[in-house]
């Protein structure tokens, strides 16, 4: 993994990892840069650890990702993220398909928000899917839990260090592109906190879709959202002549809040599904939407 300015928390994150129910061979974190006294306590803790290696790394997470999959010496890699929680059985999940099937070139495992406050839970709702709506064959792993062999990684060049906002999708869009074979560990669960704050997760989402923008990926999923708002406008506009368009768009709205509370139905009370959840996941589309166009018409990544 790398972190940046974790100091009070890494000591957690590396007990963690060594507590689960598979200990890891070894456990290798890259400093990304921090100005607080991360890699110190970084330091320290290897001192006392024979199994974790300290390196430091400054620049983006695809920097640091890469400089600690290259220190590290095993032949099958696991990722996760400051800031999360490991689920005890986390290693054991996310790396057994590889031992099941020596085909399996990528694990694919899976995380929950763990909000506290009532627009956490929210946006964990907005931000992350449900099990239940997991496609595993279209599926793309987060970093917070992805397992990879080291010469799939190799493969593929890494990750692309010209990307500042958004490594993980194109990372795992070039796995996809060279036809390494992928495996879904849902039981491979990490946990983590949403953002607390509405102008916090529109700017964590703007971010993810300037990365998008930047490495000219998931253009489809751009496209749809920017078609569907595209048409709910056009419809509003269309009904200034023509009354039944509006009709048409509040059939539209209606289809649309229903399908977004039935997502937070058991996870945030009920009235939050019905007006936060909807309107969390505008705010989601368009700062996704804004971010890509910003990174779309800037330069190319070019890694």
């Amino acid at each position: 993994m790398t972190v940046r300015n974790e100091a009070a928390s890494v000591g957690a994150l590396v007990e963690s990892l060594f507590r689960g129910d598979l200990p890891p061979d070894e456990v290798v974190i890259a400093d990304g840069g921090s100005t607080d006294q991360t890699l110190e306590r970084l330091e320290e803790l290897a001192a006392a650890e024979p199994r974790l290696k300290a390196l430091s790394a400054p620049g983006n997470r695809s920097i640091g990702r890469n400089a600690a999959v290259r220190a590290a010496r095993h032949e099958v890699i696991a990722c996760t993220d400051a800031g999360v929680e490991v689920d005890r059985a986390w290693l054991a999940e996310i790396t057994g398909p590889f031992a099941s099937d020596p085909a399996v070139e990528v694990v694919a495992g899976f995380y929950r928000p763990d909000g506290v406050t009532w627009f956490e839970r929210a946006a964990g709702v907005v931000s992350a899917p449900s099990a239940r709506e997991i496609d595993p064959a279209r599926f793309l792993p987060s970093t917070r839990s992805v397992a990879f062999r080291r010469g799939t990684f190799e493969r593929v060049g890494g990750f692309d260090e010209a990307l500042s906002h958004n490594e993980d999708t194109p990372f795992a869009l070039a796995l996809k592109s060279v036809g390494a074979r992928f495996a879904f560990a849902p039981n491979a669960i990490v946990r983590w906190r949403p953002r607390g704050t509405l102008r916090a997760f529109v700017h964590q989402h703007r971010q993810f879709g300037i990365g998008d923008g930047e490495s000219r990926v998931q253009g489809w999923f751009y496209r749809t959202i920017a078609a569907k708002y595209g048409m709910g406008l056009g419809l509003a506009v269309l009904g200034f002549w023509i009354r039944p368009a509006w009709w048409a768009l509040g059939i539209g709205v209606i289809l649309f809040v229903a399908s977004q509370a039935r997502r937070g139905l058991g996870r945030v009370p009920a009235l939050s599904a019905i007006f936060v959840i909807p309107f969390l996941k505008i705010a989601y589309d368009l700062a996704y939407l804004s971010g890509y166009l910003k990174g779309r018409l800037g330069p190319r990544a070019q890694g």
